[in-house]
């Protein structure tokens, strides 16, 4: 068996976030047989928190990718369950100006232990749901309004072509897909306090931006700007219906998580 290079990787989370004191711990990392512990260490920082993840990689660049994405899908956890932006980057590449955010959501080690459990969980039962949740995070992020658009529609589109009712109408298109998910966690059009035909506005508006038919002008930018908190909100609540069918109790309570692991 070739042996394992352990590596410390450095990694800032930037965002309105802070924790109650410094943090160490053990945290599962792989499955069955594949199944190791990776060291995490948690300090607070001017912008966030400061973070040092332990990862076995034959060389430094998959390193830091490994613990990118390990510590990455815990984040976005901590964003979907705070609705907050939060930002990872590499310790030695922060930007000097960057300032503290003056209203944090502080967390202790049980929060943090929860969202990379959460994130684990997920990855097992449900990793499209995962995904849809790494896509609200990247929403939250951005500067770009386009990318923020596309973001929080692909969540509502990977969550709705995956949970829906199949009907003979599902099977032509993911519209359909989206309308029929709606239907099954949001009940009857009425209910759903969007405009007529906003699902498939949004999924018009969503391919003239991916394909570039989409105008940069700025009216066209504002006009794409009002549409994001709808958006935000909608994809938001659509993980979170999904994840309250998927689980008799929120996932975020310890006591759900603690039963699987």
């Amino acid at each position: 068996m070739p042996r394992r290079k352990v590596w410390e990787v450095d990694i800032d989370i930037i965002g309105p976030i802070s924790i109650s004191g410094n943090i160490s711990f053990k945290q599962e990392k792989g499955f069955d047989q594949d199944q190791f512990y990776s060291d995490i260490k948690l300090s607070n920082s001017q912008i966030g928190i400061y973070s040092t993840v332990t990862a076995y990689a034959e060389n430094s660049d998959i390193a830091k990718t490994v613990a990118f994405v390990f510590l990455g899908r815990m984040v976005d956890v901590l964003s979907l369950d705070n609705d907050i932006p939060l930002i990872l980057s590499a310790h030695d590449r922060i930007a000097k100006h960057l300032v503290k955010s003056s209203t944090r959501r502080t967390l202790d080690k049980t929060d943090v232990i929860a969202a990379f459990n959460v994130a684990r969980r997920l990855e097992i039962e449900h990793p499209i749901l995962l995904k849809a949740i790494g896509w609200y995070s990247k929403g939250k992020t951005s500067n770009n309004t386009l990318d923020r658009f596309l973001a929080y529609w692909n969540a509502i589109e990977i969550t709705a072509t995956k949970y829906h009712t199949e009907t003979e109408r599902t099977h032509n298109g993911t519209i359909n897909m989206v309308y029929q998910c709606f239907l099954d966690y949001f009940g009857e059009s009425s209910s759903w306090g969007l405009p007529s035909r906003w699902i498939n506005y949004m999924h018009e508006k969503r391919s003239r931006i991916a394909h570039g038919a989409e105008e940069t002008t700025a009216e066209v930018i504002n006009a794409v700007t009002e549409l994001i908190p709808t958006l935000e909100s909608i994809s938001r609540k659509l993980i979170y219906a999904v994840l309250n069918i998927q689980y008799e109790r929120s996932i975020f309570e310890e006591e759900t998580w603690q039963s699987y692991f």
